[in-house]
């Protein structure tokens, strides 16, 4: 079976490939699973990526509808101030003629 130091020097090489093709296999496979770790950590980074920027549109879109909601309530509540102060000064006139008439008498 093994009559020279050739075919021990043949086996002992034969071993340690079979070694080295062990390891590079085991890395490998390691390799794949974690880059297959990898694209499932950045697929659900992207879709919360995604989310989020789906919400910000949406808030983005209600703030810019809210603020022209926002500007008509307040040209309307500027001219029902304005009306108001108009009626309490019209009062305050008449109430103050009234007092005047009441003394000339």
């Amino acid at each position: 079976m093994m009559e020279t130091s050739g075919d021990i020097l043949n086996i002992s090489i034969s071993l340690a490939v079979l070694v080295v093709a062990f390891f590079l296999s085991w890395l490998l496979f390691y390799l794949v699973v974690s880059f297959k770790r990898i694209y499932k950590i950045t697929a659900q980074a992207q879709k919360i990526s995604n989310k989020t920027e789906d919400l910000l549109n949406l808030i983005k879109s209600k703030v810019k509808q809210s603020g022209s909601y926002f500007f008509l309530f307040s040209k309307l509540a500027d001219r029902a101030m304005d009306y108001f102060g108009e009626k309490i000064k019209e009062k305050k006139e008449k109430a103050s003629k009234e007092n005047s008439s009441k003394k000339s008498k």
